[in-house]
């Protein structure tokens, strides 16, 4: 457990409250980072704006319209 600082062995040998509170604070320490990644993500794409640049490249991936020519009239002789 890594932020805990406990051994597996020293896990096991806890009495049965101790044991409990230990997983309840060890759930309570993944979720506050859980949740600080989610906002650093947020933020990340909140300053990237990534879903607008994803949908201005795939607008810009499609092939573009060539213009139509005639082919040019020769004058008769």
């Amino acid at each position: 457990m890594e932020k805990l600082h406990l051994q597996p062995s020293e896990l096991d040998s806890l009495p049965f409250y101790e044991y409990e509170y230990t997983l309840q604070y060890y759930n309570e320490l993944l979720q506050e980072r859980k949740d600080g990644e989610d906002k650093n993500q947020k933020e990340q794409s909140d300053k990237y704006n990534i879903k607008g640049m994803q949908n201005s490249m795939s607008k810009g991936l499609q092939t573009p319209k060539m213009p139509s020519f005639s082919m040019p009239k020769m004058p008769s002789l």
